[in-house]
């Protein structure tokens, strides 16, 4: 069919339409929803698989992440296999299993949760003399205090369960209380409350294990009212049952299991000797999670920090925990800490200090559980010192290697990189660069405010060349000129050509894992117009169980892990850019098989990010906190 040309127009603008408005959806879709002034009612601490919510004015559900924080009238819903801690301001505590949805309404002075389907288990804080009302389909049930568990599966009615204290529960008019120990189910004909003669006693709801190193040893304990026989164990890995892990009956009121890494969920029926009818208990749930590393990441233990007039800017950083909902930090001049500098709570992993004197410092970690009745973790006692001099040292290369050949295809794929150390001390940096050792006729002096340097390769041309640098402080002092660096331009490099042996390069045999950094590494990478960076490798001879990545921003004198995050793929996308800025970096990727550590490699690259160098400063608003402070010792 021919379309003349007004017909085609007409068709070109409705298919820009339509693309425009399709763009503009997905835009809305993926978003990040800002909180804004909204009311902050609690935290959510742990969570596996996908937790999301949904504002109150809003139509997109949100992945919500580990310490996200809560909103006044959110909607939360959880998706398979998932779960999750919330803490509100109060104290109370609930506990979401898969599958479920409610929405929390905390206006006034009567909170509120509708429930609306799924299995909840909400823990209320005793100090507290408000209740919790929880509503769902017309019937209510206020908790007055203690330990409750709710579950409506769909299509079902709703039940409840009263594990501790006292709780009231109301439908079609009638209000009933139930003790602990009762089972109250909500049917058409009205509530029925009986009494379950099974007490489980271990392991509690929520209790956290650890598998050492493939399983975990889980003990099983109950107790049984007379006239009840044969009690049958099962384990689950859903709440509702559909699909039994273990199912056996014991002789006694005890056993153990052993289970791998996973959720579980554990129940006891028996059968009353009378009637032969089967009653079923309360169902807890339980988690089995391998041995995560707890250790400090920076600075290295022993690390000298050297300045000469301005206190450095001393960042200290450790592993995260994904069970821990808070990080307590202490500082001391003492291995002993008996009177520490500082100690400070926190839920991030690092924390920074720019008003250390000159001195050696102690510094620890203890992560607190975000499960109840599990140990906090510790980390191991590491130290750092501060130390005055009397002038700034000069710059130290750190890559090219010297001797290095850089080529052509690596200038055109911006991989040809000149990077040093930087100071905090030094405001700018003058690199030099000649066609003879002594640097007598520079072809090349530039200056820069940056640890890095691209040259104009093409302008310098083929060749040998030498390289030096000089720093600047604010004042106007220079440093001692760097070690003098070698290097050669060339069109192709020689096949035959061994580089310098480095941690990143060494040669591996065949029979043993071989990991390759491919990308970033060695290498510009121009954000402009991306959503995502990323994190490329190759592994090779074994098959691992995961990978841990951690991304470095590196700084005149430091460099602070800014992300860290496990995968089981052998590529990582990291879309949260609000972490990233202009600069060097660098990432470390640790290989696990079986829990235990193989292998690992570092990549280096350097980002520009174009679109922030039109930032003004009156485009910019900070958001949170409101209110800065710097502590004082």
């Amino acid at each position: 069919m021919n379309l003349d040309k007004r017909d085609r127009y007409v068709l070109i603008g409705l298919t820009s339409i339509a693309i425009f408005f399709s763009i503009l959806f997905y835009l809305d879709l993926n978003r990040k929803i800002d909180i804004g002034d909204r009311e902050v009612v609690g935290t959510i601490f742990f969570k596996n698989n996908i937790v999301q919510r949904k504002f109150e004015d809003e139509v997109i559900w949100e992945k919500l992440e580990n310490n996200s924080p809560l909103i006044n009238k959110d909607t939360i819903r959880s998706e398979a296999y998932s779960d999750a801690i919330i803490r509100l301001k109060d104290g109370t505590e609930i506990n979401i299993d898969e599958n479920s949805m409610f929405n929390l309404d905390l206006t006034g002075e009567e909170p509120n949760l509708e429930f609306s389907e799924g299995s909840l288990e909400v823990k209320k804080n005793d100090s507290k003399t408000n209740q919790i009302k929880i509503t769902s389909s017309g019937s209510e049930i206020n908790v007055n205090s203690g330990n409750v568990k709710i579950e409506r599966v769909k299509d079902q009615e709703l039940s409840l369960f009263v594990e501790k204290g006292k709780t009231t529960v109301k439908q079609n008019g009638k209000s009933v209380d139930v003790e602990q120990g009762k089972k109250a189910e909500f049917k058409k004909t009205g509530i029925e409350i009986k009494k379950i003669p099974i007490i489980l006693t271990s392991p509690s709801s929520q209790k956290l294990f650890y598998a050492e190193p493939n399983e975990a040893n889980v003990s099983f304990q109950w107790k049984i009212e007379q006239g009840f026989e044969s009690p049958v164990l099962e384990i689950s890995r859903s709440p509702n049952f559909q699909l039994i892990y273990f199912s056996e009956t014991i002789t006694g009121n005890q056993t153990s299991v052993s289970l791998k890494e996973g959720t579980f969920y554990w129940r006891v029926k028996v059968k009353n000797q009378n009637t032969q009818v089967v009653e079923t208990s309360e169902t807890n749930k339980f988690f089995v999670s391998k041995m995560e590393s707890f250790v400090g990441e920076s600075p290295n233990n022993g690390t000298v920090i050297s300045y000469v007039q301005i206190y450095p800017l001393v960042t200290i950083s450790w592993s995260k925990l994904s069970t821990a909902n808070l990080y307590q930090f202490y500082l001391s001049d003492t291995n002993q800490f008996q009177k520490p500098l500082k100690r400070i709570e926190t839920v991030a992993n690092q924390i920074s200090f720019d008003d250390l004197n000159e001195g050696t410092y102690y510094w620890k970690v203890i992560a607190k559980s975000s499960f109840a009745e599990t140990k906090d973790r510790e980390t191991k006692v590491y130290s750092f010192s501060i130390k005055k001099q009397n002038s700034i040292p000069s710059p130290k290369w750190q890559r090219p290697n010297p001797g290095t050949e850089i080529s052509g295809e690596e200038i055109k794929l911006n991989q040809a990189i000149l990077i040093w150390e930087g100071n905090a001390e030094i405001q700018s940096y003058n690199v030099k660069i000649a066609k003879d050792s002594k640097l007598s006729n520079p072809i090349a002096s530039i200056e820069t405010t940056s640890n890095f340097l691209v040259p104009n390769w093409k302008q310098l041309g083929h060749g040998h060349f030498f390289a030096s640098i000089t720093g600047k402080t604010k004042d106007g002092k220079e440093t001692e000129p760097s070690n003098i660096l070698s290097f050669s331009i060339v069109d192709q490099k020689k096949k035959t050509e061994v580089t310098s042996p480095t941690e990143e390069n060494k040669t591996i045999p065949p029979s043993e894992p071989k990991l390759e950094i491919l990308s970033p590494n060695g290498t510009v990478v121009q954000m402009k117009g991306k959503s995502s960076l990323d994190f490329h490798w190759k592994l090779s001879g074994i098959v691992a169980d995961r990978f841990d990545l951690v991304l470095y921003q590196h700084f005149p004198d430091k460099k602070i892990a800014i992300y860290k995050v496990s995968t089981k793929d052998s590529l990582y996308l990291l879309k949260d850019l609000s972490l990233l800025d202009e600069g060097s970096f660098s990432w470390d990727l640790s290989v696990y098989k079986n829990s235990n550590f193989v292998i690992s490699r570092k990549g280096n690259f350097i980002l520009a990010l174009d679109q922030l160098k039109s930032l003004k400063p009156t485009d910019i608003e900070f958001i949170s906190p409101k209110r800065l402070y710097k502590e004082k010792r």
